[in-house]
């Protein structure tokens, strides 16, 4: 890892639509695409979002499950000597809450393969069931890489279409998706998709951050879009 990159363990937030997955499975596994009315102007090829993905639902609330998950996942990597993309996090669907696995399409064999690994730290999952397309806010966590490509604009060293812009105010996820709303209204910059992060700094402090993604990002232009945000974060601020 060189002088400009940096390892963090981040929270994110966004928002997505969610319906049962077509998995054959003894379990509940619904999938998700990022909401994409604002790429129908783009070419097809380029008319998906980042990634689909999966979510294995979780029968019921233990202590510590993040952390009982990711010694999971760490113990399956060193046995079979794989890096998976697989991910600990919590939504709330028609009134009900639940821990989930978050995993991308080509690793459901393996996170099938985990299941012995949960089980011995009694993580138990959803037998199927009905279940009505939703549009939900969730939250998971994940390691992340990051290098400073600009100053204060970091690119994730796995996705390099993938951004993340320091924001100066404390802010929640209402707040932040009108900071975007006022950014896509008041700029040129619209086909992005946002994600509000936050990491815990040495000084046991949240920073904050805007996860951008593109997928025909113009990076010259991520200085001026960061003063963009940087704006918008000033009149919300103002607001609050």
């Amino acid at each position: 890892m060189n002088n400009n990159t940096t390892s963090r363990f981040i929270c994110v937030s966004e928002e997505v639509e969610l319906r049962k997955s077509d998995f054959e499975s003894n379990y509940m596994i619904l999938e998700s695409n990022r909401l994409i009315g604002f790429y129908s102007s783009m070419p097809q090829k380029e008319h998906t979002p980042i990634a689909h993905h999966y979510f294995l639902l979780m029968k019921k609330g233990i202590p510590c499950f993040q952390d009982r998950v990711i010694r999971s996942i760490s113990f399956y990597e060193k046995d079979h000597n794989k890096v998976l993309h697989v991910y600990p996090g919590h939504m709330n669907v028609h009134g009900k809450e639940y821990n989930f696995i978050r995993f991308r399409q080509n690793e459901f064999e393996d996170v099938m393969g985990m299941l012995p690994y949960f089980e011995k730290r009694n993580i138990e999952f959803e037998k199927p069931k009905k279940f009505s397309a939703v549009k939900t806010l969730i939250q998971f966590k994940e390691m992340v890489v990051m290098e400073e490509v600009k100053p204060n604009v970091f690119r994730d060293c796995s996705a390099h279409h993938v951004f993340f812009l320091p924001i100066s105010i404390d802010v929640e996820f209402l707040t932040f998706q009108k900071m975007i709303t006022h950014i896509r209204n008041n700029c040129d910059f619209k086909l992005f998709e946002a994600s509000l992060v936050y990491s815990v700094n040495a000084e046991y402090k949240i920073d904050d951050f805007a996860k951008i993604y593109s997928p025909n990002c113009e990076e010259y232009r991520l200085e001026e879009f960061n003063e963009h945000f940087e704006k918008a974060a000033l009149e919300f601020q103002r607001k609050e």
